[in-house]
């Protein structure tokens, strides 16, 4: 007789700002699974729930550029109760919506696990006084937190940012091209050369840029952590 899977938390993700690394995420959370529960056919995965929103997490003018001061975008609020109707806690594949993580948890009613939360702890383990930091822009979410910590941020040039970010919004748009992934490579490159112990890729499309080569020992995968931390706490409702 076969072995019942255990009952686990539902997790729900709150995805689609950045649609390739929401299905990223998803792959994870499978592979991680398949690590720590016995499976059986299609059995041993916490169940999964994922909205893929299709528009910016902030406000935006007409021409696509974000409001100041940064606004969430109410859609995001919406979805978020939404999602809590179904999901048991909830994880957010993108980076910015974090700056409004008190009225998200507020609007959906759920525990929320923080992706800046889990890189920070990974982060901690490292005994490092500075970080590299490479993202969409400058993440000013990861800024805040690296100096709350006692941590400083190094980061790449304006121009290397720059080819970064035109990579980052490509590859949403579906190109994954070598010029998108050189520019991923080159922006961390500048950063190790910089003198940073350990970075963090504070996009999640930078590592689907960087392919095998962000799997590096002194880079920092905050979606893979997300991850890994979703799937335990799936199973600490488990039962069975």
């Amino acid at each position: 007789m076969s072995v019942p899977a255990p009952v686990m938390r539902t997790i729900g993700i709150l995805g689609g700002i950045g649609p390739q690394a929401t299905m990223d995420l998803e792959a994870r959370i499978h592979r991680v699974a398949q690590q720590v529960v016995k499976q059986h056919a299609n059995t041993g995965y916490p169940p999964l729930l994922t909205v893929y929103m299709r528009h910016p997490p902030v406000l935006v003018s007409s021409d696509g550029k974000p409001l100041a001061p940064l606004a969430i975008d109410p859609r995001v609020l919406d979805t978020a109760r939404r999602l809590g109707e179904w999901a048991d806690f909830i994880v957010i594949p993108s980076n910015t919506p974090h700056l409004f993580l008190d009225p998200i948890h507020k609007a959906s009613g759920r525990k929320i696990i923080s992706i800046i939360d889990v890189t920070v702890e990974a982060l901690r383990s490292r005994g490092a006084d500075a970080v590299g930091l490479v993202g969409l822009g400058i993440p000013q979410v990861y800024v805040d937190r690296l100096r709350s910590e006692g941590l400083r941020a190094i980061t790449a040039s304006q121009g290397a940012r720059d080819a970064l970010d035109r990579a980052i919004l490509r590859l949403m748009e579906g190109e994954d091209t070598d010029d998108c992934r050189n520019a991923a490579g080159e922006a961390v490159e500048e950063v190790r050369s910089a003198g940073a112990p350990v970075t963090v890729l504070g996009c999640t499309e930078i590592p689907l840029l960087l392919g095998e080569a962000a799997e590096a020992d002194d880079l920092i995968n905050p979606a893979q952590l997300l991850a890994e931390a979703a799937v335990r706490f799936a199973l600490e409702g488990s039962s069975g």
